[in-house]
């Protein structure tokens, strides 16, 4: 049997963009076992309440362990951060690296959980521990629906869900897998810089769907800070910028990321649907306030030239919010100065409308995943 004894981290480079570090194991096995292993790494966020997403922020490349030489086994792992210890340190984000060890067909974890400090050095919080199997992964024979987005569709900080979260109960998951590839800051720009929109369409299949929903936080600066800001608009216009580290990029239009997605799974055989942004918590004279920004206005444009389904989330929550006023609404968010993020209760009133999106497209296939909606309460 296989023995971790010690799993260390080491910082090889860091900017305030991505941080470069190297897995190394430690371990022994009993003398009747082969001499050899297969050992990699994955990294993940985690939450404020310890939660963690089912789908890793990095993975390393699979490594032989090979015992009989002595050897360290070492695995290396490419993590974009965002800027993490320039924030208050109160909101510190934590992350896992998971350490998996598999030999004849069975299979081994070790968990250890760390953060970056104010000067950007790793803080270990959690020592190695056993850990439990990854979930596991999407039933093969059945379509999937995967979910792509920021943290309104995904969230685990204090206080915080996103739909997504809540989005597996509006189905019958014994015909269809959902799977939340929604990781919280990102922009259609840093989903693909950080190879997330990769491991996410590499899950595609024919006959899947896929929900795009970006726009929070694509309005931010292009080089500076998490380096996540696009051009505004849907043309073909683009800017270089130089970022924290000497790297230079090339960055396009709102519109242009969302034709990549559009593209890309359509070569895999699955429907794109855009999304418009969840609407933020801001009234006018008794009213959710609509327009409040061009990104739903880009999805739809771009969705219709481009073969897309478009469903205006951010119209069909804005009237539930309007049925429900402005001080029930309240109980709806994480807090009453955060105007973005929900609570429980909202990512489960968010959830609900995107379903009632997709409902409203009858005959097409994914109808008959759906359950039932429930009837919608008075306000």
């Amino acid at each position: 049997m296989t023995h971790l004894h010690e799993v260390r981290l080491f910082l090889r480079e860091m900017n305030p963009i991505a941080a470069d570090l190297t897995v190394e194991a430690t371990g022994s096995l009993s003398a009747e076992e082969p001499t050899a292993a297969t050992l990699w790494a994955e990294a993940f966020e985690v939450g404020t309440d310890g939660s963690q997403p089912d789908f890793p922020l990095a993975v390393s490349e699979r490594g032989v362990w090979n015992f009989s030489t002595g050897e360290t086994p070492v695995a290396r792992l490419a993590l974009r951060i965002g800027t993490p210890f320039l924030s208050n340190p109160e909101n510190h984000p934590r992350y896992s690296v998971r350490v998996s060890v598999e030999r004849t067909g069975t299979r081994q974890y070790g968990e250890i959980q760390f953060r970056f400090d104010a000067a950007g050095k790793i803080v270990v919080t959690e020592a190695l521990k056993p850990s439990s199997p990854p979930p596991p992964a999407a039933k093969a024979n059945l379509p999937s629906v995967l979910v792509v987005g920021d943290s309104t569709a995904f969230s685990n900080g204090r206080n915080q869900r996103g739909w997504g979260d809540a989005f597996r109960g509006f189905f019958d998951t014994t015909t269809v897998n959902i799977l939340n590839h929604a990781r919280p800051g990102r922009s259609t720009r840093s989903f693909r810089n950080e190879g997330l929109w990769d491991r996410a369409r590499a899950q595609l299949k024919v006959g899947d769907w896929v929900l795009l929903q970006f726009g929070h936080n694509d309005a931010d600066t292009l080089n500076e800070g998490r380096c996540r800001g696009v051009l505004p608009g849907l043309g073909d216009e683009t800017q270089r910028v130089t970022l924290p580290g000497g790297c230079v990029e090339t960055v396009h239009t709102f519109g242009w990321y969302l034709r990549q997605f559009i593209a890309e799974a359509k070569a895999m055989g699955a429907t794109p649907v855009l999304l418009s942004p969840t609407p933020r918590n801001l009234w006018r004279e008794g009213r959710l306030v609509r327009q409040q920004n061009d990104y739903g206005r880009w999805s739809r444009a771009t969705a219709e030239r481009f073969g897309a389904v478009f469903i205006d989330v951010a119209e069909i929550i804005a009237d539930r919010y309007d049925a429900l006023g402005e001080e029930k609404v309240q109980a709806l968010f994480c807090d009453a100065a955060d105007d973005v993020h929900t609570s429980r209760a909202g990512a489960q009133l968010s959830a609900e409308c995107v379903a009632r999106g997709l409902q409203q497209f009858a005959g097409r296939p994914m109808q008959r995943f759906l359950k039932p909606l429930p009837a919608r309460s008075p306000a």
